[in-house]
């Protein structure tokens, strides 16, 4: 009997491992998207820069706000992206995202296991903390926050049960960390709030004063751990200041540039619907264990804290999705073990309770892939690709102007020969204000293009925020000094009428209300995404109208008025379509 059970073992062990790997290749192949990030390529150049020089960066050098301080916070994450884009091109750079989401899942999904979590309810309840961590499943840093987030919590839980030394792991984790990602700062509160449960614990007679003094040593050397960096104190103590900036933005107080970033404003159910079902769950078995004084102290404070993270900043939502998987799915099966019959049922997995989950992912690859979400490689209609080889070959005069998520991508294809005017980790107050009053054609814009003597604008047509009409375009469709010379369904590229430009414009001009073709096929592809953009039929309508076509214009306008009944603007466009086009007909302008 003995010899039958030794031999055995192994066995189920083996196998476990084998579902295990085959529900984390299902979460490979999930998180496998094109890149799509416009933050991606601006630390792409970084990494080159660094690279190829040997030197950090201080200052924003490939913009022209050069002069402005710039702190490259996840320097490290640049040179792995490049070091990656060297080897393998695009191909093996949009490899990192999903190898570290499946590096994410495995690690929640060998915690529950090694804590007798059965697989008919670890693989449902993970896969849904996974999905409302997927809007961020984006080559950033913040994937690098994802994975070091979860062995912190490893590390303080196992420092818990198997002695001090695994506390050991905090220092060096926290020191790679403040060089791949300054969200570093997080860590500091996954230890505090453990902290907070351990000092409980210690109260209560559960552990002893002397392990919470080693803790504390540990939290100290992990605290110091994050000064290690070429920044120094800026980035864990400038990330903590940034944060309170963004709170700012709630009171209408925020830093210029911060002010309208729908990151860092207080989600809403119909954005992240699954961010609130999972934050419910988990209050709920919070609840029951309270009831029945079975309530852990430091998994309370972490709910508390994910909480007000969560529901203050949108931007925070997918992090504690995530971090969820790593109490729920426990939390649930304890729940669902409070009557006999159910406990006894899952206290002994069989091959078959790992079905419902490995079925629930395979549906949501299947969903991806016939949705067209799946790929490697650089999803191109994200980025100005064409645009950016017309600028490199035609080398239009500079100054540059540019679209706000295209900076990146447009250092990462154009410099030396040309700086961007903005990008995502603009830092100067000046451009950002400037940029808002380009993009917006308030009073002043031509005058801002003089004043930063910029002769080329690169742009998109639409906001990618919201997906409504860029005013910018108006204004430069009506304004003689300025031609359009490039226009596909992505980018639009404007030229100074000067003499620096005549010759380009001899080849290339073409009448300039085609830009509004591109606001036409940028809004239907924004609508397409699946985001809530409402105010994209403000651009259809727009669009169709500038471009003749009055029936698709009115269209669009009804529809959009169908969403917002008070909007004055789509009142005003109706009314004069219809006295322009009785009867919606289709007709020129």
């Amino acid at each position: 009997m003995n010899r039958v059970m030794t031999e055995n073992a192994p066995i189920q062990e083996k196998t476990v491992w084998r579902w295990s790997l085959l529900w984390v290749t299902g979460l490979f192949l999930l998180a496998m998207r094109p890149i799509e990030a416009f933050d991606t390529f601006w630390q792409l150049q970084a990494g080159k820069y660094i690279w190829q020089t040997g030197a950090f960066l201080y200052r924003d050098t490939f913009s022209l706000a050069a002069d402005a301080y710039r702190m490259e916070h996840c320097w490290l994450h640049d040179l792995i992206l490049y070091g990656l884009y060297s080897t393998g091109g695009y191909f093996l750079l949009s490899l990192l995202k999903p190898v570290l989401i499946a590096l994410c899942g495995g690690l929640l999904l060998r915690w529950a296991q090694q804590r007798g979590g059965n697989p008919l309810v670890v693989l449902p309840v993970l896969t849904l903390c996974l999905i409302g961590s997927s809007d961020s499943w984006l080559v950033r840093p913040q994937l690098w926050t994802f994975l070091l987030s979860i062995l912190i919590l490893v590390f303080l839980y196992r420092g818990r049960e198997r002695g001090w030394r695994s506390w050991l792991w905090l220092p060096p984790l926290m020191l790679l960390w403040a060089n791949l990602h300054a969200a570093c700062i997080f860590g500091f509160a996954l230890i505090g709030a453990f902290w907070v449960g351990e000092c409980w614990r210690a109260w209560r007679g559960s552990s002893s004063w002397r392990t919470l003094g080693q803790l504390s040593v540990c939290g100290v050397l992990t605290f110091a751990a994050a000064f290690v960096n070429p920044y120094g104190y800026r980035i864990p103590l400038g990330e903590l200041l940034a944060h309170f900036n963004q709170l700012q933005v709630l009171t209408g107080n925020a830093p210029v540039g911060m002010a309208g970033n729908m990151e860092w404003l207080p989600p809403t159910f119909a954005q992240v619907p699954w961010f609130y079902l999972i934050m419910a769950l988990w209050g709920a078995t919070l609840l029951s264990r309270l009831w029945r004084r079975q309530l852990e102290v430091a998994e309370l404070v972490y709910f508390a804290g994910f909480s007000y993270m969560g529901f203050s900043q949108i931007r925070h939502t997918t992090l504690v999705a995530l971090l969820a998987g790593f109490f729920l799915p426990l939390a649930i099966q304890e729940l669902l073990t409070g009557r006999e019959r159910t406990r006894t049922w899952l206290a002994r997995p069989v091959p078959w309770h790992w079905l419902p989950g490995l079925m629930l992912l395979a549906a949501l690859v299947w969903g991806a892939a016939g949705a067209g979400r799946l790929g490697l490689g650089v999803r191109a209609d994200q980025y100005p690709v064409a645009a950016a080889d017309f600028v490199a070959t035609n080398r239009p005069a500079a100054n540059l102007y540019n679209a706000y998520d295209w900076g990146g991508y447009l250092m990462w294809r154009l410099y030396p020969d040309y700086l961007v005017f903005i990008d995502g980790r603009s830092t100067s107050p000046r451009h950002f204000a400037a940029s808002d009053i380009l993009d917006n054609g308030w009073e002043g814009w031509r005058a801002l293009l003089d004043e930063y003597g910029i002769n080329t604008i690169v742009t998109r047509t639409c906001f990618y925020d919201s997906g409504g009409p860029l005013p910018l375009i108006d204004g430069l469709v009506q304004d003689r000094d300025w031609s359009l010379v490039f226009q596909d369904g992505v980018a639009v590229v404007f030229v100074r009428n000067d003499a620096a430009s005549r010759e380009l414009r001899s080849r290339f001009a073409i009448p300039s209300r085609q830009a509004y073709q591109t606001m036409l096929e940028e809004a239907g592809r924004l609508q397409e995404e699946g985001y809530e953009r409402p105010r994209t039929w403000l651009a259809l309508g727009w669009a169709a109208f500038n471009l003749g076509d009055g029936r698709r214009a009115l269209d669009a306008y009804r529809h959009f008025l169908g969403i917002v009944p008070t909007n004055l603007e789509a009142q005003s466009r109706i009314a004069l379509l219809q006295r322009l086009y009785p009867g919606g007909e289709e007709a020129g302008r």
